[in-house]
């Protein structure tokens, strides 16, 4: 029975760094689909009436919650009010991120892509990034 019980300890032990590797790797991929949805957003505000904005959009929909996104949206179960949504957040951040990263040219025409792209690679960002990780679907 010892002997049973010990086989068994030692198969769910060596079962554990493969499930903490895969977790790692679904974290990191939520992440990186969060940034994707407000870098979409961002490269959006640029031309929105524009086939890239449209396609942009199909994109952001598809990184969403509905979309089989990887966070969890907080409602209040009696209101249905949403009490947390990373994705607006995150697209509020970006752009908010964007205004003050925006790149200048010797021509003294701005870039607003420059911006969506810094605002993309910023710590503040990236910190804001982290800080949703509390609401990752693991499945």
């Amino acid at each position: 029975m010892n002997k049973l019980l010990g086989i068994g300890l030692l198969l769910l032990s060596l079962g554990c760094p493969v499930f903490a590797e895969s977790a790692g790797e679904r974290v990191l991929e939520a992440r990186n689909q969060l940034k994707d949805y407000a870098l979409a957003s961002c490269l959006m505000t640029i031309d929105p009436e524009s086939q890239v904005a449209k396609d942009l959009s199909y994109t952001k929909r598809s990184l969403s919650f509905m979309g089989k996104g990887s966070y969890m949206v907080i409602q209040d179960e009696e209101t249905f009010e949403t009490k947390h949504d990373p994705y607006p957040e995150a697209e509020a951040m970006m752009l908010r991120e964007a205004e003050n990263l925006v790149g200048y040219l010797q021509s003294g025409d701005i870039s607003k892509s420059y911006g969506c792209f810094r605002a993309y690679q910023s710590k503040a960002f990236n910190d804001y990034i982290i800080s949703q990780d509390g609401f990752i679907v693991v499945e």
